[in-house]
This record gives C-alpha cells, sequence and structure tokens, in this order.
C-alpha cells in the first residue's frame, strides 16, 4: 500500500517569532510510529532571487556585506517577499530596482527550496532581461552594494569556481541562463570508452 510519508503533527509551538524568522518547534509521529519531537522548521517569507541580464547578455551580481558569512559575498540580486507584494514577479522587481537601481523585462523560471528539511519557505527564480539603470539605488545603511555587470561565461565560471557564494543562487544561475538561451546543459549521457 502506498503512502505519502507524511509525519502527524501532534503539537505546535513557536519558539521565537519576529519580523524576519519564526522558529518552530513541532512534535511530530512517523508513518511508521517513531516520535521526533521536537522537530524545528524555520518558517521565512518567501525569497526571490534575480538573473539579470542586458541587453549583450552580461550578468549583474551583486557584492556585499554578509554578517554570517563575516565577510564580503558575490550573489545575484535577491531578497524576501514583503507582505505588500501581490506575486513573486512584484517583489523582483522590488528587489531589483531597490538594491541595483536597475528595472527590466521579468519572468518567473521556477522554484526551489533552501533546504526542504528545516525551511518551510520557497524561492522563486526571475529571469530579468533587457537590465538597465533607471534610477539610484535605494540607501539603505544596512545593505552597501556593489554592482558588478560580467558576461554569462565569466558568471557560469565563476558559480563553478564557488566565487558565488550561495549555492542556492548557483541553482538558479543556472536555470536562468538557460532559459534565457545564454547557456545550454546537455543531458545525454556521455559515450563510453
Amino acid at each position: 500500500m502506498a503512502t505519502d510519508g507524511k509525519w502527524r503533527v501532534t503539537a505546535s509551538r513557536y519558539v521565537h517569532k519576529d519580523r524576519w524568522i519564526a522558529v518552530r518547534a513541532d512534535d511530530c509521529i512517523t508513518e511508521e510510529g517513531a516520535v521526533v519531537a521536537p522537530y524545528y522548521v524555520l518558517d521565512y517569507p518567501d525569497w526571490v532571487e534575480i538573473i539579470a541580464l542586458d541587453a549583450a547578455d552580461n550578468v549583474l551580481l551583486v557584492k556585499q556585506y554578509r554578517h554570517g558569512l563575516g565577510g564580503l559575498s558575490i550573489e545575484l540580486p535577491a531578497g524576501g517577499m514583503e507582505p505588500t507584494d501581490a506575486d513573486p514577479l512584484q517583489a523582483a522587481r522590488r528587489e531589483l530596482l531597490e538594491e541595483t537601481g536597475c528595472a527590466g523585462v521579468l519572468t518567473l523560471v521556477g522554484e526551489t527550496r533552501a533546504n526542504a528539511g528545516t525551511h518551510s519557505n520557497r524561492t522563486h527564480i526571475v529571469l530579468a532581461c533587457q537590465v538597465a539603470k533607471v534610477a539610484e539605488p535605494k540607501d539603505d545603511p544596512t545593505e552597501r552594494i556593489e554592482r558588478l555587470w560580467v558576461p554569462a561565461a565569466e558568471a557560469l565560471r565563476m558559480a563553478l569556481a564557488g566565487e558565488l557564494t550561495v549555492g542556492m543562487q548557483v541553482a538558479s544561475l543556472l536555470r536562468g541562463l538557460a532559459q534565457a538561451g545564454v547557456a545550454s546543459i546537455s543531458l545525454a549521457k556521455p559515450a563510453r570508452s
């Protein structure tokens, strides 16, 4: 008999909750009757990650200080969805403009999960084409962001070399560039010798 494997939650409480994160402790029972208590779940708002391409297929990256890392990080423009965002495209449009002063034509590529084992939120992958600077970035003293335009091939090299520090953004970059037709990935099996 096939089942969905879902755990039954017998109790749930928030250990911490603020505007940035909620830590939930669930008491669970597996399908086979094993008790898992507490099981911690991190409730974040959904996130957006933007693969921004200009007319020449250069990729817009951002460099900024990340306190968890304790140093500078090179990343895609990204951010959390606000309660006022109608959808991921609106959130991506807002984040791109706030962080970089840029705008473009946006398309939703898909979604991923940062960590399906502990995070409840989704990461929406957004492709922005024909991106250009239209304003000054928002002045935010907690985000001092440097814009970097690099050719798509260089962005791929940086991702594969580990120079892009956020792993889930590497997956978003690959999916976005593939959808844009800027990068191709062959699913064919290599010939055996």
